[in-house]
């Protein structure tokens, strides 16, 4: 079994070790790096090529549909993950639209980040949290 390099990008160091405890329960999952900021997370990005990256949308610098984009154009082959505390379907449709392979909320349990993870790094799009689903749905006048 190969090892899935993750690059943790969460400004707020509590819930960034959090989220690196959630990830470290995991044998096949390694943080080979974390970032506060996104302009930090583009360059962690150049010099480490992770195979996946778990990105918050909301940093102090830049944008996370901006680290998605830029990210993005310069490594077409990064995936990234959104976990957000934002679940707002126009949020959302942005994210997916720049690039992102999935956008989870933080609330969601620990096993479904571990499972999306790895689903991402296998390169499955279309990771969302049910909350971001249901949304998403009401919005297009599904539900």
């Amino acid at each position: 079994m190969s090892t899935i390099q993750v690059l943790l990008v969460e400004d707020h160091p509590v819930v960034r070790r959090g989220i690196l405890e959630i990830l470290q329960r995991a044998p096949d999952i390694h943080v080979v790096a974390e970032a506060g900021k996104g302009e930090q997370a583009l360059d962690l990005m150049r010099e480490l090529c992770p195979d996946l990256v778990l990105l918050d949308m909301e940093l102090p610098d830049i944008s996370g549909d901006e680290v998605i984009r830029r990210g993005r154009e310069e490594n077409p082959q990064v995936r990234i993950l959104t976990l957000s505390g934002h679940d707002d379907a126009s949020y959302i449709r942005e994210a997916l639209k720049q690039g992102a392979f999935g956008y989870l909320v933080k609330e969601e349990v620990p096993e479904f980040i571990i499972e999306a993870v790895r689903g991402v790094a296998a390169g499955e799009r279309g990771w969302l949290s049910r909350s971001v689903a249901a949304n998403l749905l009401e919005q297009m006048q599904i539900l």
